[in-house]
């Protein structure tokens, strides 16, 4: 469980006296384990237990067989390239297990361009090339795939099937592309091609795929000439739908799709492109040698258990699908989006190419579950026993289906948004899912063969994939407490293990953590409930026991609800200001009154409180200073013209966790600003072209007085962006990351007040890495 990634210097640890030490540095991921949406599972056809997965917004990865975990492939990407910190596509070539290739783009709409990520040694460095169409890995239809190809004939050419651009191909391993213009549908529409399958054994011969119906085509001549894949689906058929709810789509659209070694296409189709909001799916295949359809939709004819009933609203559609390398007929398909259910998604598993499926689901769920299939929750651990105890969300109430936790206590949900499967190609009793958080896998897929309930892991170690909103560190208790995109954040007790979510009422994000200067143990946090409480503020709570046990605000702040956004502070006693649009009320007796300030009505963010005066509040807003000594009861106001600050700028305040009237802004290419006299006057420090992207305080070196200063953005003219300490109030400063350690860039860092020299870093998608002095190094510079 200890993700190192290396260091970026080397050298002895000593402690200069002046200047800043430039230290050789080891990064380390903070544990949660999964985390975000897994939406590609891909295994060599050849060589034994290599895989790789991609994420929406984390990148790829590959297994590592002999660590037992997945290894991140692309923590190099520099801040400026964070468009390309997720993956479209990945292709392997099939006679080459060394070749791989990733297609990097999240957003079609970025303005940055997509990319190629070309290895030849399997990740481990890449020649990049970038694209000319765009990617959408974290768009909608994500969940589909793979889009990106390699000929096994020709293993320099590349096909790639597109969201806006149509089909593309490449003869010269990614590096220059040509649109294939004959190809008879573009389907331009930002799904576009969803799928590229070669046939192994007929050169020439490749099935297209694009989500839209009547999506499929074929050429048998190398893309001389394209046909439609006759009598593939043209409409729904009525005995499918609900009444008074109409398909998203005229017709079933192609999801994913395999080409089995017997010549047999299974394809998935839905009536929406996912991950969300799929009402309507069908499961067919194609005999290519035939050109005749069956429809293999798992049902009440062909399913056992037989399927709950009544299935609520929608039913869902179908995406995930793995075939066995060693029998063409047996397979795994999973269903997307029934939720919140009853009946909840299930993975079928046929031995007879879809005539007869288990429901593993619905087998592998303790008995009166009443559709909502799960897993035990002793068995959301590692294959060694870890365990991953945030997959319960605390058995929370539901905000709104997807990624909500099981209503039934004791159980995990088995998943949602299961759009990757893979039954392994050297072990077919072990087969993996993906989910909108984790990974899970079994040994024993054979024992539903006979009914019988296989025995479930998680297989995510390695892989942190949240997106972080919050991080604080307080001077005592646990080092780290984060607030996180999804699945709300965790007390981190230890770095290195995951760990429990805060209890309930569990948030779908948290956007605000703070604790009491003084009284670290007293901490609250914020964030979307979107579940009504009576006895309470479901969207604000706070602790007396450094986070342990929760206790929801009496009442919200006037204007806030449940589901509304708000964020919290804390002085240094136990007054409180959170901050909304009708300006930062203000609570001395946890949330059971709040009370609106006079002199600062403005609704802002930039809101901090002093860590060591009681009863201290700043704001900084509009290039106005303001500043609350009675529990922000009322504000008292500076101009920019008096505190030669910059006009129009705004910040939240950065308060020493030692001294009183300390302060600093980090106000962008404005440069980083310092007061010690509570915000009368202030200090431009560092170089005039630093740029104080991200900033935060932590320890201070042996023997020096000053908190240790770190900094995310560029301290000279032109330089690189990357995190930077200063132990000497910011005159001198030292990069502490490498290129290979750039994780797209930051988006929050915090400095711990009891480590020198470590900082946490929360990355969009790549979780939190903390970085920690492994040895002394060069002079000071």
């Amino acid at each position: 469980m200890h993700n190192s990634n290396g260091s970026s210097k080397l050298g002895a640890a000593t402690a200069p006296q002046q200047g800043t030490q430039d230290y050789s540095y080891k990064f380390n991921s903070v544990a949660i384990t999964g985390g975000g949406y897994i939406t590609g599972i891909i295994a060599h056809p050849t060589e034994k237990h290599l895989m790789y997965t991609r994420t929406d917004i984390g990148s790829s990865y590959r297994w590592d067989e002999v660590s037992q975990q997945w290894i991140a492939l692309t923590d190099f990407i520099a801040p400026e390239n964070v468009n390309w910190l997720g993956t479209e596509s990945i292709a392997l070539d099939p006679h080459d297990p060394n070749r791989l290739y990733l297609a990097q783009g999240q957003y079609v709409t970025d303005a940055l361009p997509a990319a190629f990520f070309v290895s030849d040694d399997r990740g481990a460095t890449f020649d990049i090339y970038e694209a000319p169409f765009p990617m959408g890995s974290n768009d909608l239809g994500r969940n589909n795939g793979e889009r990106l190809a390699v000929n096994p004939f020709n293993t320099n050419e590349l096909w790639m099937g597109t969201r806006t651009e149509g089909l593309w191909k490449s003869t010269d391993r990614a590096k220059t592309w040509t649109n294939i213009t004959n190809y008879p549908d573009a389907a331009g529409n930002g799904i576009g091609i969803v799928f590229v399958i070669f046939d192994p054994k007929n050169s020439g011969t490749i099935y297209v795929g694009a989500n839209v119906p009547n999506g499929l085509y074929y050429t048998k001549d190398h893309g001389a000439t394209w046909h439609s894949i006759p009598g593939q689906p043209s409409a729904w058929d009525p005995e499918l739908l609900y009444a008074g709810h109409t398909p998203a789509s005229a017709a079933p659209m192609p999801m994913r799709a395999i080409l089995a070694s017997n010549g047999i296409l299974y394809v998935t189709f839905a009536d929406f492109p996912g991950p969300y909001a799929i009402n309507y799916g069908v499961f067919l295949k194609f005999n290519t040698k035939t050109s005749v359809w069956t429809d293999i939709t798992p049902g009440t004819n062909n399913t056992y258990p037989a399927p709950y009933k009544p299935q609520a609203w929608p039913p869902g559609g179908f995406c995930g699908i793995s075939v066995d390398s060693k029998d063409p007929n047996t397979l795994v398909v999973v269903t997307l989006d029934r939720d919140p259910g009853p009946a909840l998604d299930s993975m079928y598993y046929s031995h007879d190419g879809g005539e007869t499926y288990k429901d593993v689901s619905q087998l592998s769920t303790p008995s009166g579950s009443g559709g909502y299939w799960g897993h035990p929750v002793a068995e959301a651990a590692l294959k060694d026993g870890t365990p991953v105890p945030w997959l319960s969300f605390n058995w929370n109430s539901e905000w709104g289906g997807y990624g909500a936790p099981s209503p039934i206590v004791g159980l995990t949900k088995f998943g949602w948004w299961m759009s990757s499967v893979l039954i392994y190609p050297w072990d077919s009793h072990h087969v993996m899912y993906g989910t909108g958080a984790t990974i899970w896998a079994t040994d024993e897929l054979n024992k539903v063969d006979s009914n019988k309930v296989p025995q479930w892991y998680i297989q995510a170690q390695g892989i942190e994939e949240t997106a972080v909103l919050a991080l604080m560190s307080p001077t005592d208790g646990a080092h780290l407490f984060s607030g996180l995109g999804d699945i709300m954040g965790m007390r981190h007790a230890d770095l290195d293990l995951p760990q429990p979510m805060y209890e309930k009422p569990v948030f779908s994000n948290l956007n605000s953590l703070d604790y009491a200067g003084q009284h670290p143990n007293v901490v609250v946090r914020v964030g979307d409930s979107g579940v009504s409480y009576p006895n309470g503020c479901g969207s604000g709570l706070y602790s007396k026991d450094n986070g342990i046990s929760w206790t929801m605000f009496p009442t919200c702040v006037p204007g806030v609800g449940n589901q509304t956004n708000f964020s919290f502070v804390w002085a240094s006693e136990l007054t409180a200001a959170p901050y909304n649009e009708t300006g930062p009320y203000s609570t001395q007796d946890y949330g059971a009154t709040w009370v609106a300030p006079t002199g600062l009505t403005v609704m802002t963010g930039n809101l901090s409180a002093d860590r060591v005066q009681p009863k201290t509040f700043y704001a900084f807003n509009g290039g106005i200073f303001y500043i609350s000594k009675d529990g922000g009861l009322s504000y008292k106001s500076t101009p920019a013209s008096r505190t030669g600050l910059p006009a129009g700028a705004g910040a939240v305040p950065v308060c020493s966790f030692n001294t009183a009237g300390e302060l600093w802004l980090p106000l962008g290419r404005s440069g980083l600003w310092h007061s010690t006299n509570f915000g009368a006057s202030w200090t431009q420090i560092g170089p005039r072209s630093l740029v104080a992207k991200y900033f935060s305080i932590g320890k201070s070196a042996p023997g020096r007085l000053h908190p240790a200063l770190f900094l995310w953005g560029q301290v000279s003219a032109g330089g690189v962006e990357a995190i930077f300490r200063s132990d000497d109030a910011g005159v001198t400063w030292a990069r502490i990351n490498d290129d290979a350690h750039q994780y797209g860039g930051a988006a929050i860092i915090q400095g711990d007040p009891r480590v020198y020299g470590r900082v946490y870093m929360g990355m969009f998608g790549r979780g939190i890495v903390y970085a920690d002095i492994a040895g002394g190094g060069k002079d000071p510079v």
